[in-house]
């Protein structure tokens, strides 16, 4: 069987999008170019690159990027800690539990081996940026293991059903591979009908449906097989997803603005203070300042009649005019971005538990507006990865695909008080040990319970 090689994915080109004439025919819209275009506007601010038009000869432009800093904020709150995954059994049968917690563990053990955790938090900044993101799902025949990896999704070109947009039913991917990396799909004399330099990187466009899966290498198709895997091996994530559009918007749309005037203002205020430091001196009814210097103990000689004083920027609260400005922008940017002070550690007064807690709502609920999204796309990924387990892994999973989301707290929790609560609920037959276990954060609630298991029988048999 036929499987794609295990190539990076990486964009055509060093930092831009694929060309428009790399893309077959007929492929792109006017709406996927908007999306590149508005891709690299989001990126290059968060970035830095907030400012509009060109910097002036000599002219200083601060640059606070508080884009930046709340981004990662939200999504050190989205996964503060690797999330965990429970494979719920087929029944209540002892052997279907058994199976479930053996594919449990693998899985664990699967995603452990392939560091997500650290792609899971990569990806949830890249989704508040540019407000899309994207895995690329497949099974690397030589190291015999699933290999997941991210997609810049200004590289891909998704078609949907007409009349469902979140029925995927065909995905380009577009990036470039250096030619000495392409002998493991084509063949010698179509390397040589095209003159494949091994030094050179060439356009390469991967479709995927269903039923098939084709490969161009510059422009030349070099592969067109059955698709090995029999579902479209792309899984995508999108923020807070506009009605009738599969693509999400960004987090940065309701703060550019802000981050914009907040640089401007606190510019206009470092060169008020800079001016202020070295004053400018004011000469009235004189016809020339020659001979005359400011500095320490400097003496000038004036005609009768003139008049000589230093401009004092600060007189009459200037500064305190523009400060009051900033700390409304200030203000308003943490609004907008759902992120209180109070997430950054310092809520400015004594507060108490209870009330820390409400304070810090707005971001709670963001954080569980976005776990809803990653939610979808673990369960898909899931599947995606227990089902090439399955089928070219040789893994004993009983077709198993579901998956159940762990989360770790969002806000640090008293322990004792998460333990007292798993003791009630399990007196009271809502739930059960295991469950208890898991939601404490036990990585294997099975061992541990066979461990309790083995030390009442010891005690019994003393």
């Amino acid at each position: 069987m036929l499987l794609p090689g295990p190539w990076p994915a990486r964009r055509y080109g060093d930092d831009a999008s694929p060309a428009p004439d790399v893309w077959p025919a007929g492929v792109m819209t006017v709406e996927d170019y908007d999306r590149f275009a508005r891709y690299a506007e989001l990126r290059a601010f968060f970035d830095g690159d907030q400012w509009v038009g060109r910097a002036q000869r000599h002219e200083i432009r601060l640059v606070f990027n508080y884009a930046r800093s709340l981004i990662r904020k939200t999504s050190s709150y989205v996964f503060p800690a690797p999330v965990r995954f429970s494979v719920p059994p087929d029944d209540e049968s002892t052997p279907a539990r058994d199976q479930a917690n053996r594919v449990e563990r693998l899985l664990a053990g699967t995603i452990s081996s392939m560091q997500l955790d650290r792609l899971d938090l990569a990806l949830a900044t890249d989704l508040a940026v540019i407000g899309d993101a994207a895995m690329k799902i497949t099974w690397d025949d030589r190291r015999r293991c699933p290999r997941i990896v991210a997609v810049d999704p200004a590289a891909l070109v998704v078609h949907h059903a007409p009349d469902d947009p979140w029925t995927v039913t065909a995905v380009y991917h577009a990036y470039g591979q250096p030619g000495r990396e392409l002998g493991g799909v084509m063949s010698p004399d179509q390397m040589s009908a095209l003159a494949i330099d091994p030094d050179q990187t060439y356009p390469v466009i991967e479709s995927w449906t269903e039923q098939r899966w084709r490969l161009t290498v510059a422009g030349q198709e070099v592969v067109d097989a059955p698709n090995p895997y029999g579902w479209i091996p792309y899984v995508l994530a999108h923020n807070d997803p506009v009605p009738g559009s599969i693509w999400g918007a960004s987090d940065l749309t309701d703060l550019i603005d802000v981050c914009r005037e907040l640089n401007r203002r606190m510019t206009v205020l470092s060169r008020v203070l800079e001016m202020s430091g070295a004053p400018i001196a004011v000469l009235e009814n004189v016809d020339g300042s020659e001979g005359i210097t400011v500095g320490p103990g400097a003496k000038w000689e004036l005609p009768e009649g003139a008049r000589a004083y230093l401009l004092d920027l600060l007189q009459g609260g200037g500064a305190e005019t523009h400060i009051a400005y900033i700390d409304l922008l200030y203000r308003t940017l943490h609004d907008l971005s759902e992120t209180p002070r109070t997430a950054f550690g310092d809520s400015g007064r004594d507060l108490s538990g209870a009330a820390l807690e409400v304070e810090i709502q707005p971001l709670v609920q963001k954080v569980n507006r976005k776990r809803r999204t990653w939610d979808g796309v673990f369960v898909r990924r899931n599947a995606l990865l227990l089902d090439l387990l399955e089928t070219f892994g040789g893994a004993e999973i009983g077709g198993l695909r579901r998956t159940v989301t762990i989360w770790p707290p969002v806000l640090p929790s008293d322990r004792d008080s998460a333990v007292r609560n798993a003791v009630s609920l399990v007196a009271g037959g809502v739930q059960s040990r295991r469950s208890a276990m898991a939601s404490l954060g036990e990585e294997d609630p099975d061992a541990e319970l066979a461990r309790i298991r083995e030390e009442s029988d010891s005690v019994r048999g003393t």
